[in-house]
């Protein structure tokens, strides 16, 4: 899409380029005002409850309103840091800032009650880690992609290493309790993929002889990765109810969980169906629409190459050998 703009002949390009740096500045600003509503959505039980009942095995015969009581409130937080030391469940946060290993970032963190495992008398938690990521494959500085599934473990063991802290003599290997490393994925990925989910586990193989053991004690680490698509119509829970959180239709979240009984959710909710819209029911997101205004941009240098040309007594057949196109040289013609 071009821009028809009447200007002084010394002008135009610098303008044009004006156009193209706001309208950069403004898919950013869209986007990272999503970002902070999304969070601020996640941030609620109501909203994180559903998720976890299509996904989590061991909650999913758990109403939304008993995991939402499961979730402990205090604990979930996004941004924040993560040391070595054994997080409290008031404490959590979401940075492993281990001094002997590479720093890591969650987008969100909290600790639900196991129903399977706990008791009257004993509290068993799982620790949750829920991504959101881009990607489904993310690409390096230096070119090179890597499997989201091995970026999930890593997760996972990071989180299964900050519950102990520092391995001394009298370290207690029974306190360890399961991790389970949630990646929601909206982009990039292949179509045969789209709209489905894995899990990925521990699970023990007898090789000789037959033994029993308790599945709790060794399947602490658990990857779950949620494929969305483009499927707008979907009916299937999961990927419906991930399509009604994006497009912020409260009407359909509400058929999942009470988010309309939160005064302050429903707020959060209804302040995000105008970036949603722009966002996501074009299929855009600010990268996106960045990488459009830069090719609008790129369609401008070839366009200041025409007219320069033109300027030094080039003609039209000069610009179509270029290999110019006819509406470029058309404007061309009339900026010269």
């Amino acid at each position: 899409m071009w821009y028809i703009i009447v200007i002084k002949r010394g002008d135009w390009r610098i303008r044009m380029q004006e156009r193209s740096r706001q309208d950069i500045m403004a898919a950013g600003e869209i986007g990272s005002k999503y970002d902070e509503a999304a969070k601020a959505i996640w941030r609620n039980r109501e909203i994180i409850a559903p998720l976890l009942k299509y996904s989590v095995e061991e909650l999913k015969d758990e109403s939304v309103e008993s995991i939402m009581k499961l979730i402990d409130a205090d604990s979930i937080e996004d941004g924040a840091a993560v040391s070595d030391l054994p997080p409290t469940l008031t404490n959590f946060n979401t940075e492993d800032s281990s001094i002997t290993e590479k720093l890591i970032t969650y987008d969100f963190r909290f600790v639900v009650k196991n129903p399977k495992l706990s008791t009257e008398n004993l509290l068993v938690v799982l620790h949750i880690d829920l991504e959101f990521n881009n990607k489904y494959r993310p690409v390096l500085k230096d070119g090179r992609s890597y499997p989201l599934i091995k970026r999930g473990i890593y997760y996972g063991a990071r989180e299964v290493s900050s519950q102990l802290g520092r391995i001394t003599e009298k370290t207690n290997y029974d306190d360890i309790e399961k991790v389970i490393s949630i990646w929601v994925v909206s982009e990039d990925i292949p179509a045969y993929l789209r709209n489905t989910a894995s899990r990925y586990h521990i699970t023990k193989e007898d090789f000789i002889g037959t033994t029993d053991e308790p599945k709790a004690d060794y399947d602490l680490i658990e990857v779950v990765i949620i494929r969305r698509g483009d499927d707008k119509k979907i009916t299937e829970p999961l990927f419906h109810y991930l399509e009604s959180v994006y497009q912020a239709d409260l009407q359909e979240i509400d058929k999942y969980t009470p988010a309309s009984a939160n005064p302050e959710l429903k707020k959060e909710v209804e302040d995000m169906p105008g970036m949603s819209q722009v966002i996501y029911d074009r299929g855009w997101n600010a990268g996106t629409i960045e990488g459009e205004v830069k090719g609008r941009m790129e369609g401008q240098n070839e366009l200041v190459e025409a007219v320069q040309m033109l300027r030094s007594g080039k003609s039209r057949e000069d610009l179509v050998v270029a290999g110019m196109d006819e509406q470029t040289i058309n404007l061309a013609l009339v900026l010269k």
